[in-house]
This record gives structure tokens, sequence and C-alpha cells, in this order.
């Protein structure tokens, strides 16, 4: 190895910029442990009984950790991340653990003499076997957290919001749900035992009415009419004309919507609904929008065509001119979640990709990109199945970029990415390999039905006609396969030929599928990239 006194020297002064720089901005900071060298903390393995009292931990990593008495008070540990780690016994209060993830992690033993008090968990992950249990949450704050494939046991939520929260695949024993606020939460594919629900609530949640009206399990709800503070469910239940009648009278459509989903009454849904989305847009009330829209997709009430009139209503009945602010905010924090809800494919069985494409095509050159469009849309609409949807949007920089969303079953993003690819850049490896892939398939299967013919023609010599009819048949899918790959290549060429010909040029194609997709699905086409060379 060369040496080089240089990079030395080089970076002797870095430290030393580094621990100046240190100490003329804590000249000016209150919390002294603010700025050090060390910033974010990466710890593997051990046990830690820190005192974290007013320290930021923020962005740090923390892997196989025993937290055992651990004391979090005033923390802030905002965005950090723990997998496989232990909490035992530690002090929470008022701590920010927002936008944190825990994967496989234990949360245990903080009963009501030693609470987790005043803690924000908003829009944290709590997944893959994570196992909370004997704990007590007092004020803490869970809005927009996900509980996905936990394990709750013996847990009292006090005073306490899990808003827009959601339980999927989670296993709930001895839980209070008494005294807090679960707004807007979705609770899907869930197991309770001894738990106790908010009586006011169920209607505004996603999933609990449909779960209490099917299950067995063990669940209560809050009821000041009996002396134990709670009543069965079927109580709750018989209940339901009253909530309908209520709902209805007070125009209050989200819970009117969602007992007549609950109950099967679609188009008394639907007419729900459309009233709930009238009213709130003309009083501007976005966040309403947003949860009769989450309604609508979690129900797929309507189909798209619908969804998309429902979508232009909105922005039709809404003064934009006449907005204040305030209001201009909240459209815009509300509008992705409103259009994905309402625009996008929410059907089961369906994957997403997006696909971005870098063009030498300049905004003034129309024809360009009218004949790229056409193409993108002729590759598209040759492989996409019945269930498919799309858009593609062209972001107007020095040069065109275009995006793609498909939405679709797979197998037919298995076709029509690789396709893009081949026509646009002349890379054949997605296509070659998705070929080889079918062939192989084809031919696996082809020898399957062989053996299964050499067995029948062994054991019953009478179904022998019937045997060479099955060797026919997959003899004649391999040769249509081989002739639709012909035709495949000889449309691509076409296509490949009048993009170059046109002087197009796609310097760069990417993309991602995510959803919906086998656990044997080709690397490549959830997710690869090129760029052409200089």
């Amino acid at each position: 190895m060369e040496f080089n006194i240089d990079n030395i020297i080089n970076e002797v002064s870095d430290n030393k910029r580094l621990e100046y720089s240190i100490e003329r901005l804590l000249e000016h900071s209150k919390n002294k442990s603010k700025f050090r060298k060390d910033p974010f903390l990466t710890s593997v393995g051990g046990t830690d009984c820190s005192d974290y009292t007013n320290r930021g931990i923020k962005r740090s990593r923390f892997a196989k950790k025993q937290f055992c008495r651990t004391i979090f008070k005033n923390s802030a540990a905002v965005g950090s991340n723990f997998a496989h780690c232990q909490f035992d016994n530690c002090r929470f209060a008022n701590a920010n653990f927002q936008e944190c993830t825990f994967i496989h992690c234990n949360i245990q033993n903080n009963t009501i003499d030693d609470p987790i008090t005043g803690t924000n968990f908003n829009r944290s992950l709590f997944s893959t076997n994570c196992n909370i249990s004997n704990v007590y949450f007092r004020h803490s704050i869970f809005r927009q957290t996900a509980f996905i494939d936990c394990i709750m046991k013996n847990i009292v939520f006090y005073s306490s919001t899990l808003e827009d929260t959601i339980f999927s695949n989670v296993s709930m024993d001895t839980i209070r749900f008494s005294d807090l606020n679960i707004d807007f939460s979705v609770f899907d594919n869930v197991h309770m035992n001894d738990v106790i629900l908010p009586f006011s609530q169920i209607c505004f949640s996603f999933g609990l009415l449909s779960y209490l009206m099917e299950t067995d399990d063990k669940v209560y709800i809050t009821s000041i009419k009996n002396n134990n503070g709670y009543i069965l469910k079927e109580e709750f239940l018989s209940l339901l004309p009253f909530f309908e009648i209520y709902y209805r009278n007070t125009n209050d459509f989200f819970p009117l919507a969602n007992i007549y989903l609950s109950s099967g009454r679609y188009d008394n849904a639907k007419n729900a609904i459309l009233s709930g989305i009238l009213l709130a847009s003309t009083n501007c009330d976005f966040r309403l929008i947003k949860y009769l829209s989450k309604l609508i997709y979690t129900y797929s009430v309507f189909d798209f065509h619908q969804r998309k009139q429902i979508y232009d209503y909105i922005n039709a009945h809404i003064s934009f001119k006449d907005m204040n602010p305030s209001l201009l905010y909240n459209y815009n924090v509300y509008k992705n979640e409103i259009s994905s809800f309402l625009l996008d494919n929410n059907r089961s069985g369906i994957a997403t990709s997006e696909i971005d494409i870098i063009t030498n095509i300049f905004p003034n050159e129309s024809d360009k990109l009218g004949l790229l469009l056409t193409t993108l849309e002729c590759i598209i609409d040759k492989n996409k199945s019945d269930f498919g949807e799309h858009k593609i949007v062209c972001r107007h920089n020095s040069a065109e970029e275009i995006i793609i969303t498909i939405q679709d079953i797979y197998h037919s993003l298995e076709a029509t990415i690789p396709m893009i690819y081949s026509v646009l850049l002349g890379v054949f490896i997605l296509g070659e390999k998705w070929r080889d892939r079918q062939k192989s398939k084809l031919e696996q299967k082809n020898a399957n039905e062989l053996k299964q013919i050499e067995i029948e023609r062994a054991r019953i010599e009478l179904e022998r006609e019937k045997m060479e009819f099955e060797k026919e048949k997959a003899d004649f899918k391999t040769w249509q396969l081989q002739k639709n790959n012909e035709k495949n290549q000889i449309r691509e060429e076409i296509l490949r030929r009048n993009i170059f010909d046109n002087n197009i040029n796609i310097s760069a194609v990417r993309h991602i599928t995510y959803g919906d997709i086998p656990p044997n699905a080709e690397k490549n086409i959830c997710q690869f990239s090129h760029m052409k060379s200089n």
C-alpha cells in the first residue's frame, strides 16, 4: 500500500476543522450534546442501561440490543431504527420516537406504576413479530402508526391517540382501547381476546364493524349502562339501527356509509358516500374527502370510471379562487392521498410498475413526443389484461422525461416491461430472460406431461391414443409459443425502427415493480435500469 503523507495531513486538518466548528456551534446551543463528532449512533449487541434524558439520538441504528431500565426522558429518537431489540422496564417520558422502525422487537414491563407517558410514536412502524406486552400507555400518541405482524398482550391505552393507525395481522389479548381516539384506524385480519373497544368510535374505523359482525372472538364494547363498564358485542350490534338513524339525520356520512358497507347495503353506501363528498367539497373539508375516498378504495364499491367521475366532481366543485392560505395548505396536504384512493387500481392480485424514461425530446418537438407516447401505448395495450390500468405523465424538463405507472396482474407486467426496454433501448436482456423463462416453464411442463404419459402408457395400454394426443397438444403449445415469440419480435422490431428512424434517443430507462407479485418473480422484472453509454 502506497504511503501518502498528504492524505494524512488532510485527515488531521479535517478533524481539527470539525472540532473547531463544533466549539463555535456549541457557543450558541443550550443543548451541549446537540453537536458532537458521532451524531448518529450505531450499536449492535450488548446491554444498554443508559440515561438518555434530554439527549438526541435521532436517526440512530440499534440491533440485537438489550435496553434494560434505560431512561428515555425528553429524549429525541426521531427516525431511528431498532432491530431485534429488547425494551424491558424502560422509562419513556415525553420522548419523541416519531417515524421510528421497530422490527422483531420486544417492548415489555411498563406497568401503571411506571407507564410510557407522553411519548410520540407518530408514523412509526412495529413489524415482523414485534411483541408488546404488559405495557401501560398514558397520554401517548400513535397517529398514522402501523402495527403489522405483531403480538400485543395485556396493554392499556389511557387517554392516548391512535387515529389513522393500522393494525394488520395482529393478535390482541387483554387490550383496553377504552379511553382513547381510534378514528379512521384500520383493523385488518386481527384476532382479539378479552379486548374492550370504544363505544362511539367503532363506526369511524375501517374494518371493525365487519370484524364484529363475523367474529367469535371475545370482544367487549365500553358502556356506562353496566357496572362493569362494558357490553357484549352482540348488544352493540343490536344498536346499529339507532346509530344509522342518528348519523343519517345529522349528515355524518362517513359512519353512515360504513354501517351500510359492513351490512352489505352497497347502494345505500354509494348514496351516503356521494352525499358526504358533496357536502365536504362544498365545505372544503379535504380531510373528510380523504377518508370517504379511502372507504371507496377499501370496499371497491365504484368502478374506475365512476371513481374518475367522483375525482373530477371534487375538483370541479372546489372554488380555489376563494381559498385562503390555510385551506389551500389543507388541500395540498390531502390531494395526493385523495387522488391515490380514487384513481389507483385497488383490486386484489394487482402489481404496480413505475417506469422512468429519459429522452432527448424537447417540449417544442410535439411530433417526436407524440410518436413516443403512441409507441408506449401500443406496447402497454398489446400486453395488458382486462384488469390493467395505466397513466403516462410527461415531465417538461430541459428534455422530456416520461413517467409511466402501470397497474396490472404480474404476468402482464412480465411481458410489458421487457418489451419497453427492447423497443426503446435495444436491450434484449429482459426480453430474452422472459422468453427463456417461458420456454423453460413450458419445457418443464412438457416434461412432466410426458412423464405422466409414460406412466399412463405402462399402466393402461388402452389409453395410448389419449396420451399421444396429450403429447401432440404439448408440441403444439411449444410451436405456438415459438410463433408468438416470432410475431412479438417482428412487432418489437417495427416499433424500435420507428423510434430510431425518427431520431428519438432514449438515454435511460429504469423501473420498479411492487405489490401483489409471486414469490419466485424474476428479479429484473421487479427492478432494473439501463443507461446508454456515450
